[in-house]
């Protein structure tokens, strides 16, 4: 029986190294020759068949263009499309400004009544942050960004007692000042109306050129939270440190006149800013029944307390699970979020000295009890502002050029622990106000040595991971209460 046999097309060379118009050309020319040479071989530049010649090459010098372009504006470092580079930097974690606030320093004033030839402290005033003080001449609001706390006097935070009024020589009132940092942009409230649930809804700012999104509430009182990234389901609450926040801290308010806690929040949202210079705000995907709660991390507190029940303190476990929630946050729904935001700057927000001055809006914490209403709000009363030197800083936003370095610098970095010098400056970059760190000394930890400890702990690398790591670790005790951790390749900090 005859076999049939079938001749396979032999494979025709091509070259894929054309990148313009005439590469294309002269390869489609020299294909055609080889290829073809008893089909075609009028190769003159008027000739039906050179038309066509040029044709493909004209297309394909333009899909390579178009490759080109596409493959360039993937990468931050030859972006040039303000789009392409704006969403490059925001998922390296990098939100770019759009604008740049004047900032300044501003001298804060009151008196209080004299009590024994000194101050009567009962009446020192807390002016929390977010006070808005108006520069009259250029009709520019600036807003305090810290507290301006006279009940304590510090190294980092000193306060200034001079006498104000005197009868015969003997003290009557005594002037307090302190210093507090502001920057400038005016502040305004917008309403959004939700009704269903919405998986990752977004809202627009109407103000371009937003400084800072002060606060965000639904209709319930309930407030909502900005975080990095809707993953993220923590973070950390500054707070003063007095009986009411933390009874057990209170004692030390000399020395660490505020503390932080982990507080795990379901309700919150991410900024991201568009081509556009807009601010959107994009939320949740879901409904979580996990209750908001502060986090103590806290060995003991793993496992019931009741009497013959199961504990599992013996056991290791994952810490960071007690910080997990199962969606990416709440979706609104059936509510009105009223969003507070500061938007301006820019160089016409720089003024000139003495100008910051008029109080348009200010609140105050006075805690004791059993003060005259009269002196109470004698001392409100004399609450001053001004500025002793210029308001600098104010200028447009970030060209796209900046945007690309920043980004690229801010991804190099992340925020990260790495080396023994990382963890070092880290510790001693805690604020000063949640109390000073003395020393930052490494030793080996030999827990981490144990089997099972350095598989869980082996990757910590943000302060979360930090304030996470710490409910399975003991630690020596510190008086600036916030107990920071850094574990690195079995090395553990220990703060005296």
């Amino acid at each position: 029986m005859a076999r049939t046999t079938v001749k396979k097309d032999s494979v025709k060379t091509v070259n894929y190294l054309n990148k313009d118009f005439n590469d294309f050309k002269g390869n489609l020319i020299e294909f055609a020759k080889q290829y073809f040479p008893n089909t075609y071989n009028d190769f003159n530049e008027a000739s039906p068949g050179m038309m066509f010649v040029e044709m493909a090459s004209y297309v394909g010098d333009v899909l390579s263009y178009y490759i080109d372009s596409q493959f360039r504006e993937s990468m931050l470092a030859y972006a040039e499309e303000k789009r392409n580079v704006y969403n490059i930097a925001q998922s390296f974690g990098y939100k770019p400004k759009t604008t740049s606030a004047a900032t300044v320093v501003l001298d804060v004033f009151q008196t209080v009544p004299a009590l024994n030839n000194k101050p009567d402290t009962r009446y020192s005033l807390n002016i929390p942050a977010g006070a808005v003080i108006k520069a009259p001449s250029t009709a520019t609001t600036f807003r305090t960004t810290e507290d301006a706390n006279f009940k304590f006097s510090s190294s980092f935070d000193p306060m200034t007692i001079s006498t104000f009024e005197s009868d015969g020589g003997v003290p009557t009132k005594y002037l307090l000042k302190k210093k507090v940092k502001a920057q400038s942009g005016d502040i305004i409230s917008e309403f959004f109306n939700f009704n269903s649930a919405e998986k990752y809804a977004e809202v627009r700012l109407g103000n371009p050129d937003v400084i800072e999104i002060l606060s965000c509430t639904d209709s319930d009182g309930n407030k909502w939270y900005e975080v990095d990234s809707l993953a993220r389901d923590t973070i950390f609450e500054d707070m003063e440190n007095n009986v009411s926040n933390d009874p057990q801290s209170a004692g030390d308010s000399n020395l660490a006149p505020y503390i932080l806690k982990l507080k795990r929040v379901s309700r919150r949202f991410s900024s991201h800013i568009n081509e556009n210079d807009e601010t959107v705000l994009r939320f949740g995907a879901g409904v979580s029944d996990n209750p908001d709660e502060e986090i103590v991390p806290n060995p003991t507190n793993v496992g019931s307390s009741l009497p013959g029940s199961p504990s599992f303190l013996t056991t290791a476990f994952d810490p960071s699970n007690f910080l997990k929630t199962s969606t990416f946050g709440l979706a609104p729904a059936n509510t009105t979020l009223t969003i507070k935001y500061s938007y301006g700057g820019g160089i016409d927000d720089n003024v000139n000295q003495g100008e910051v001055k008029q109080i348009t809006d200010i609140s105050f914490e006075l805690q004791s009890a059993l003060l005259s209403d009269s002196l109470v709000q004698d001392a409100k009363d004399s609450v001053s502002f001004t500025n002793p030197r210029p308001a600098t800083g104010g200028s447009t936003g970030e060209s796209v050029k900046d945007v690309r370095e920043n980004a690229l610098a801010h991804f190099q970095s992340q925020q990260r622990a790495v080396t023994k010098d990382d963890y070092i400056i880290r510790a001693y970059s805690l604020p000063a106000k949640y109390g000073n760190v003395a020393k930052v000394h490494f030793v080996q930890d030999e827990q981490l040595s144990r089997a099972g400890m350095s598989d869980n702990l082996e990757r910590v690398i943000t302060e979360e991971d930090i304030g996470t790591t710490v409910q399975s670790l003991q630690v020596n005790k510190i008086p600036i209460h916030w107990q920071l951790i850094c574990i690195h390749l079995g090395t553990t900090v220990i703060e005296n």
